[in-house]
C-alpha cells in the first residue's frame, strides 16, 4: 500500500552522478517519502508516461535524444497535467522564460539549490497543480450550471465587449454561430440586423449603469421574428478596480412575458369580478366560502362579514330537497360543471329563482380545490314572463284562452289522439247578427255580450274541453278525448252543438235588455292522418263553418272528408299495427347472405305482419304507415330486441354470424338512440360483433358531425354500421370517409340489369371499386340468378343476397337449415 505522504517522481536526467545527488537531495525529506522514477532518454521517458503518471515529473534540458526547449515542449504533450520542473546546468534567463511560458512549474539551476528549495519546489508545484485542477473542475460546474439556467447571462469587459454569454443568451439572440467573443453590441448588430435596435438599447443601457455606479434593474422588451416578443427583467452590475477605472459588467436576464401575462389576467380577472352584474360565490372543497363579489351582496341583500366561511348549500341555496343537491354534486364530481335554475334566498327571507353555473377548481394532480357559483337574480324576468305568457295565452277580454294556445292545445291533442286510437272535435261558433248588435247597441254592449256569451258556452263543455275565443265573434271548443269510434265521437260534437244552440236561445239579459241568439257552428273530427296539423284541422273546420253561414242562421255543418272511407281505413290500420307492435303480433323474418362459395356468412332481419283478420300484411303496405309517424321508432326497437335475442341464442349453440337489421332515420335521430341500443345489447347478452345496423344515405342530409358521433359510440363497442340501398340516395366519398361504415349494400334496382344495362354494370363495379379502396364489406341486394352472382364475383369478394340463394323465411325455418 501507498503511504499517504507518498510522492512518486520521474526524474529525466542523463547525468548518473547529477540523478544520484538528485535522489540522495529527495531521500533527505522528513515528511514525504518520494518515490524515484529514473529514465535518461526522452523516449524512454515517454514510453513511461504511456503506462505510469507520476505526480511530478523532474527535466534535465540536456539529454541525449533532445535537448533544450524541445526537450519541454515535447513532454508537455505527454504529460498532460503534470507539473514539470526543469533541472538544468546552465543559468539562462531567456531559455527560463520560455520554459515558464510553456507551463513549466519552476526552473532550477543545479548548484544553485539545496535539498530544502528541491522539496519545496515540488510541493508548490504539486500544490499549485491540485488547485490548477480544482479551478478547472469548478469553471466547469460553473459552465454548466450557467448554460443550464433559462436566463440572460453575459460578462462583458471595461469597453462592452461581449467575453462569454451562456446558451440561452446565445440561442435568444440567434449567435449559436457568430464569433461573439470580443464585440460590442452595436457590432453584433450588423450580425443580426432584426435585433439592431435590442443591441443598440442594450449598449445605452450598459453606458447608463456604468455612469450609476450601481446595479441597474430595468424590463426590457425583446422582439421574436414571426411571434410576439419576450419582456426580461434585466439585472446588470457593474465592476470597477480599486482605482475606480472600470473592470467589466455582469448581465442577468429572467423572462417575465408570462409572469406579466399572468398579472394582467389576475388584473382583468379581478375587475371582471368586481363590476360583473352577476352574482360570483368562491368555495373551498369543504366547502366554505372563501370570497364573493360585490353584485352577490347586492343581490342578496347580506354583508361580507355575514357570508364569508358559510355553507353556501345552508346560506343560500338550502332552499331544494337533499336528491336535488345530490344531483348538483354528481354531476360536479363527473363534469365538473352543472347549470340551471335554483331558488336563492335574500337576507330579508324573500325567496327568489336564479340561472346558475356551478364548476369546480382542481389542482395539479386532480384534486378539488375549490367551486365556483356564477348566477342572476331571474326574478324581474320570470315576472316578466310570466305576464308575457297570459298576455300571449289569453284574450284580454273573455280570458279564455285565445288562438295561439288553442293551437298549441290541438297540436297536443293531435299527437294523444293519434297514439291511442281515439277521435277528437273542434267546433267553430259564430254568432249570428252580432254584427248588427255591436253596430246598434254600441261596442261596450258588444263586449258585454260577448263575455256572457262566453259564460254560457263555458256552461255546455265537459272538464277537459278548451274553449276559446278566436276572433271578434268566434269560439271555438276543442274535445279532446271523445271516442275510438267515429259515430260516437260525431254524436258527441252534435249533442254539444245543441246544448249551445238551446243555452243561448234561453236569452241573455243586458242593461234591462234580453237578447236572443243563435249561432252557426262547424266541426271537424281528427285525426285523418299521421301528417295532419293543428292548422289543417282548424282551416277544414272554418270551410265547415262557411258552408253553415252559407245555409242560414242556426246551421250545423260537419266537415266532409272527416269521414272518408279512406282516412278512416288507414287511421284503423295504424290503430292496429300500433296493437301489433305491443301485443308481439309481429314476425322476425331472416334472409340468408352467402360468399362466393356458396356459405352463409349472415342474414338480413325483415318484418312481417300476420293479421288474424287481414292476413299477411307485407312491409311495404304498413313500413311507410310507421315511418309517417313515431310507430316507426316502436317497430324497429321491437325488431333490434328480436334479433339481439336470436344472436344471444346463436351464440350460445356456437353458431354466431351477422344479423343486419333495418334502423329507421326517425330512429336513429332520437336523442336516446344509442342509450336504447345499448340497453337491449345489454339486456339480451349479445355479442355486439355480430350486430349490424344498416342505415340509410338520407343521415347524411342532417348533422353528419352528430351521425357520425353516435355511430362511433356504437362501434367502439363492436357494432358493425351498413350503408343500405347504396347509389340511390346521397351516394358521396365524403360521407363514406367520415362516418365509421364497415358495410355497404348495393340496390337490388342496380343488380337486376347488370347483364343488360351497360349504365348499372359500370356504376356496380364503380361502387366494388370504392369499397375495396375503403376496405368495405360489399353486399349485393336482389341477386335472383346465377349468371348475376357469377358476374359479381368476377368484379371482387361480394356477399349475396337474393331468391336465388333464399327467401325470406320465419325464424324457426331458417333455424332448421342453417348449421
Amino acid at each position: 500500500m501507498i503511504p499517504s505522504n507518498a510522492c512518486q517522481i520521474m526524474l529525466v536526467e542523463d547525468d548518473p552522478g547529477d540523478a544520484h545527488l538528485i535522489s540522495s537531495a529527495l531521500r533527505m525529506s522528513r515528511d514525504i517519502i518520494f518515490d524515484v522514477i529514473w529514465v535518461t532518454h526522452l523516449a524512454e521517458a515517454k514510453i513511461k508516461l504511456e503506462k505510469q503518471l507520476p505526480q511530478v515529473l523532474l527535466l534535465d534540458l540536456s539529454l541525449p535524444d533532445s535537448s533544450s526547449i524541445k526537450t519541454v515542449e515535447a513532454l508537455l504533450k505527454e504529460a498532460h497535467s503534470i507539473p514539470i520542473i526543469v533541472l538544468t546546468g546552465h543559468e539562462n534567463n531567456e531559455l527560463a522564460l520560455q520554459a515558464l511560458t510553456l507551463g513549466v512549474q519552476d526552473y532550477l539551476v543545479k548548484g544553485n539549490y539545496d535539498s530544502e528549495a528541491l522539496i519545496r519546489s515540488i510541493s508548490y508545484a504539486i500544490s499549485r497543480n491540485q488547485l490548477e485542477q480544482r479551478l478547472a473542475e469548478t469553471g466547469s460546474q460553473l459552465r454548466t450550471l450557467i448554460n443550464a439556467m433559462p436566463d440572460i447571462v453575459c460578462f462583458k469587459d471595461a469597453e462592452g465587449r461581449w467575453l462569454e454569454a451562456n446558451t440561452f443568451d446565445l440561442k435568444l439572440f440567434q449567435l449559436e454561430n457568430v464569433d461573439y467573443r470580443g464585440k460590442k453590441d452595436s457590432e453584433l448588430a450588423e450580425y443580426q440586423t432584426f435585433y439592431k435596435d435590442a443591441f443598440l438599447a442594450c449598449e445605452a443601457s450598459d453606458e447608463a449603469t456604468w455612469q450609476s455606479g450601481a446595479m441597474l434593474r430595468r424590463e426590457e422588451t425583446i422582439p421574436r421574428p414571426g411571434t410576439s416578443p419576450l419582456i426580461f427583467d434585466i439585472v446588470k452590475v457593474p465592476l470597477f478596480h480599486e482605482d475606480g477605472r472600470r473592470k467589466g459588467l455582469v448581465v442577468v436576464g429572467r423572462d417575465i412575458t408570462e409572469i406579466r401575462k399572468a398579472a394582467e389576467r389576475q388584473r382583468l380577472a379581478t375587475r371582471v369580478f368586481e363590476t360583473t352584474g352577476e352574482a360570483i360565490v368562491v368555495s373551498d372543497a369543504t366547502p366554505r366560502i372563501v370570497a364573493v363579489n360585490p353584485a352577490l351582496l347586492s343581490i342578496t341583500g347580506f354583508k361580507e362579514d355575514e357570508v364569508l366561511d358559510k355553507d353556501p348549500l345552508k346560506f343560500c341555496f338550502g332552499l331544494h330537497s337533499k336528491d336535488f343537491l345530490r344531483g348538483v354534486l354528481t354531476c360536479l364530481m363527473t363534469k365538473g360543471l352543472w347549470n340551471g335554475e335554483m331558488f336563492c334566498s335574500r337576507r330579508n327571507g324573500e325567496v327568489f329563482p336564479v340561472i346558475q353555473t356551478i364548476s369546480t377548481i382542481k389542482d395539479e394532480l386532480g384534486n378539488i380545490t375549490h367551486y365556483t357559483a356564477i348566477f342572476s337574480d331571474l326574478s324581474d324576468i320570470k315576472r316578466a314572463q310570466h305576464t308575457a305568457d297570459r298576455l300571449s295565452w289569453s284574450d284580454p277580454l273573455t280570458n279564455l284562452a285565445n288562438r295561439a294556445l288553442f293551437l298549441k292545445q290541438m297540436e297536443q291533442t293531435l299527437e294523444q289522439a293519434y297514439r291511442d286510437g281515439h277521435f277528437a272535435n273542434v267546433l267553430l261558433i259564430d254568432i249570428d247578427r252580432f254584427k248588427s248588435i255591436n253596430e246598434v247597441r254600441g261596442m261596450d254592449m258588444g263586449d258585454d255580450l260577448l263575455k256572457s256569451v262566453a259564460m254560457r258556452l263555458e256552461q255546455c263543455m265537459k272538464p277537459n274541453d278548451l274553449l276559446a275565443r278566436l276572433d271578434s265573434d268566434e269560439f271555438a271548443i276543442l274535445q279532446k278525448n271523445t271516442s275510438s269510434d267515429i259515430k260516437n265521437a260525431m254524436r258527441e260534437a252534435a249533442a254539444t252543438s245543441e246544448r249551445m244552440r238551446a243555452t243561448l236561445r234561453e236569452g241573455i239579459i243586458l242593461n234591462g235588455e234580453t237578447f236572443y241568439l243563435d249561432i252557426c257552428i262547424g266541426i271537424n273530427l281528427f285525426p285523418k292522418s299521421s301528417t295532419e296539423t293543428a292548422i289543417d284541422v282548424l282551416r277544414e273546420a272554418d270551410i265547415a263553418l262557411n258552408q253553415a253561414k252559407a245555409k242560414g242562421e242556426g246551421q250545423t255543418v260537419i266537415f266532409e272528408s272527416a269521414l272518408s272511407e279512406a282516412i278512416i281505413e288507414r287511421f284503423q290500420l295504424e290503430n292496429e299495427l300500433r296493437l301489433a307492435i305491443s301485443l308481439n303480433q309481429l314476425k322476425v323474418y331472416l334472409q340468408p347472405q352467402v360468399n362466393a362459395a356458396g356459405q352463409q356468412v349472415g342474414a338480413e332481419a325483415l318484418v312481417r305482419w300476420p293479421h288474424e283478420k287481414r292476413g299477411m300484411v307485407f312491409p311495404n303496405l304498413f313500413i311507410p304507415l310507421a315511418e309517417a309517424s313515431n310507430l316507426i321508432i316502436a317497430l324497429d326497437r321491437w325488431m333490434l330486441s328480436e334479433v339481439c335475442q336470436l344472436l344471444a341464442k346463436l351464440e350460445q349453440g356456437n353458431r354466431g354470424l351477422r344479423i343486419s337489421v333495418n334502423i329507421s332515420p326517425r330512429h336513429f335521430d332520437q336523442a336516446d338512440f344509442v342509450e336504447k341500443v345499448i340497453q337491449i345489447m345489454k339486456t339480451t347478452g349479445v355479442n355486439p360483433a355480430h350486430l349490424v345496423l344498416e342505415v340509410t344515405e338520407s343521415l347524411v342530409i342532417n348533422d353528419i358531425n352528430e351521425v357520425a358521433e353516435k355511430m362511433s359510440s356504437l362501434t367502439a363497442l363492436g357494432v358493425h354500421f351498413s350503408m343500405d340501398d347504396f347509389g340511390t340516395g346521397y351516394s358521396s366519398l365524403s360521407y363514406l370517409k367520415r362516418l365509421p361504415i364497415q358495410e355497404i349494400k348495393i340496390d337490388r334496382s342496380f343488380i337486376q340489369d347488370i347483364l343488360t344495362n351497360a349504365s348499372d354494370a359500370a356504376l356496380v363495379e364503380t361502387i366494388i371499386a370504392v369499397a375495396k379502396h375503403l376496405n368495405l364489406r360489399i353486399v349485393a341486394e336482389g341477386v335472383e340468378t346465377k349468371d348475376q352472382a357469377d358476374f359479381l364475383n368476377t368484379l371482387g369478394n361480394v356477399v349475396h343476397q337474393g331468391y336465388f340463394f333464399g327467401r325470406p323465411e320465419p325464424v324457426e325455418s331458417w333455424l332448421k337449415n342453417f348449421n
